[in-house]
């Protein structure tokens, strides 16, 4: 199980540092994909953590914090169901287009800003 959690976190980390360099390319929409999908992978260590299982195959962040029992504030529950957005629609090249239309760079930089201190308080989690 720890090696498990290892590589969910490593992963997640990684993937936060794909998007700031998202952020400094001005890549807007990735910036948020790769957000979420380190808050995602952040979320399943800690359910493998939590519930000592293999964290299902969901991409919805709200639904895998459930399944993790983190207490989340209402805020933090607002970002995460906005941040797992990203997620689906990034995958049509229709909504893609209008979404990328429709972020700017302080938009982007709040986001990714806002995924950082929810990160950085959701890792002290992780024993």
């Amino acid at each position: 199980m720890i090696t498990d959690i290892k590589y969910w976190l490593e992963i997640s980390e990684y993937d936060l540092g794909t998007a700031k360099a998202m952020l400094a390319a001005r890549r807007y929409l990735y910036v948020l994909f790769t957000c979420q999908q380190a808050m995602e992978k952040l979320l399943k260590a800690i359910i493998i953590q939590n519930t000592k299982e293999f964290p299902p195959r969901l991409h919805n962040l709200l639904r895998l914090a459930e399944i993790s029992n983190l207490a989340l504030l209402d805020k933090e529950k607002a970002f995460l169901e906005r941040l797992s957005y990203y997620y689906v629609e990034t995958r049509y090249p229709e909504k893609r287009r209008q979404l990328a239309k429709d972020l700017n760079r302080q938009t982007a930089n709040e986001d990714y800003g806002e995924t950082q201190n929810i990160w950085k308080r959701l890792k002290k989690e992780i024993s």
